[in-house]
């Protein structure tokens, strides 16, 4: 993938928000195809301690920049490179932290996972393939790699029929049984479910969760073509016409994955829409039986989910990129699915089934592990997407202080993106700050937050986390404010 398109993916992901990705424009792009973070200012917790009257000199410049707007209500924690509070404001008390919520599953997959592990999605059978057939079921196993594609699972397709595999007597079998729980995450704004970043989670799924449904004008008055990628395991129906504007809506049916178009669709505005699909491991297995028949491979029985039985013959792994590349992505562009994914995944560690509920365990540990707060935490999801979510300002910024004094904390420090440079903080208005500031945003509704880490000139790291529950979180001051904190936190 190009980097002009990285480009574009991530400017996309800056303008929904929470979200990860525009409706009508995405590309999947392996974590590690992300460009090379740029040089910054090595990120050290070591300097000169904070004297009394430092800390009293930084908290009265801080004052009035913090006051402005609904930052004066606002939860606010700042600590220096040990976690020891510099600043604070109603630092204890809960709030939503929309997608800076994705530090604490990122924090937890470094502490259960370590920064090198790679995900694996399997081709299995109990069969050892015998002149060119294999005898009963083939299975598709997930552990909950967020990053799979269509292309990488049609790649495995090609090596089995590379191998010389011409003939399954039984079926495709989805195997997503490491997790548990819903899909989607009940907690969501029903509003948001029709949108790619409000894809469902499984151990087994590719694309993030979607499909991509293509639209093709051809002359005014005629149909245009609707192609769904990858190919046979959505139904398409009702119908679009080529005109001179596009007034075009696309709609699920409950509880399937039969799309209704309708409307039109102006004749120079080729375009693809991306939009979830439910029951995501038979969705895959629908789609891995249909890329092998179309490589001449006949399977008999048609695609169905199930578990697969111990000591099967593997016939094709795929490896994800290593978790640090993953976790770049995530935080670089806001990523919700790799986020409910790797929640689930931790929670899934040590041979539990992965659920919100054992992710949520696992992160209250972490907290506990570093002596951070826990008061009023409330995991709902690990995106931040859910209004309902709650966790404290000093909460996150204890855990980044903590975590990045820590052999795997660097990998987190240097994911971040850098403030006013990059990623969905690219457009924060910062001077002192702009190339010694790394943080993660967060935007839902009526919430407005920032977290992360500051390089400041005399007392080396601290963190910080300011979050905004208000009306009026995305009013002018609020951004201003924030932004002449990181500036004045850097000069120190």
């Amino acid at each position: 993938m190009t980097l002009r398109r990285l480009l574009l993916l991530a400017l996309l992901a800056g303008a929904a928000g929470c979200s990860s990705h525009a409706a009508t424009a995405r590309a999947f792009a392996p974590a590690a195809a992300l460009p090379p973070p740029l040089t910054m200012r090595v990120v050290h917790a070591s300097g000169p301690g904070w004297t009394d009257d430092q800390v009293r000199r930084l908290r009265a410049r801080l004052q009035s920049t913090l006051n402005a707007s609904a930052l004066a209500t606002s939860g606010i924690a700042i600590v220096d490179g040990d976690g020891r509070p510099l600043f604070t404001r109603l630092a204890r008390t809960p709030f939503a932290p929309a997608s800076t919520f994705k530090v604490l599953v990122a924090t937890a997959a470094l502490q259960t996972l370590g920064p090198d592990y790679r995900f694996e999605t399997r081709f299995e059978s109990v069969d050892d393939p015998h002149d060119g057939t294999i005898d009963g079921d083939v299975y598709l196993v997930g552990e909950g790699d967020p990053s799979l594609t269509s292309d990488d699972l049609r790649g495995g397709v090609a090596s089995l029929a590379r191998a010389g595999v011409t003939r399954i007597t039984g079926g495709i079998v989805g195997d997503g049984t490491a997790f548990g729980s819903r899909e989607v995450n009940p907690a969501w704004d029903p509003d948001d479910l029709q949108y790619d970043y409000a894809a469902g989670t499984s151990a087994l799924t590719i694309d993030e969760g979607t499909v991509e449904l293509h639209v093709v004008p051809t002359t005014v008055g005629a149909p245009a073509r609707v192609i769904a990628r990858p190919a046979g395991a959505v139904r398409i129906l009702g119908g679009v016409i080529t005109g001179e504007a596009t007034t075009l809506s696309i709609d699920r049916a409950p509880a399937t994955n039969d799309f209704t178009f309708d409307g039109d669709i102006a004749a120079d505005a080729e375009q693809s829409f991306y939009r979830p699909v439910i029951d995501q491991p038979l969705y895959v297995a629908t789609v891995a039986r249909a890329m092998l028949q179309q490589r001449n491979v006949t399977v008999e029985a048609p695609a169905r989910t199930g578990v697969a039985p111990l000591g099967g013959h593997v016939l094709w792994v795929h490896r994800s990129a290593p978790l640090r590349s993953l976790l770049a992505h995530m935080l670089f562009v806001s990523d919700n699915h790799y986020a409910e994914e790797l929640l689930r995944a931790v929670g899934a560690h040590d041979g539990a089934l992965g659920t919100e509920h054992t992710g949520a365990s696992v992160e209250r540990a972490i907290l506990r592990r570093f002596g951070a707060p826990a008061d009023g935490l409330h995991v709902v999801d690990g995106s931040g997407l859910a209004p309902s979510d709650r966790v404290a300002p000093l909460s996150i910024a204890t855990l980044l202080a903590r975590e990045a004094l820590d052999p795997t904390g660097s990998v987190l420090v240097h994911d971040l993106p850098r403030v006013g440079i990059e990623g969905t903080v690219r457009h924060r208005d910062v001077t002192t700050a702009l190339g010694r500031a790394r943080a993660k945003s967060g935007h839902i509704e009526d919430v407005n937050a920032l977290v992360g880490y500051v390089q400041t000139e005399h007392h080396g790291r601290v963190a910080f986390a300011i979050i905004v529950n208000d009306q009026r979180a995305d009013d002018g001051p609020v951004d201003d404010g924030i932004d002449a904190t990181l500036d004045t936190l850097a000069s120190e």
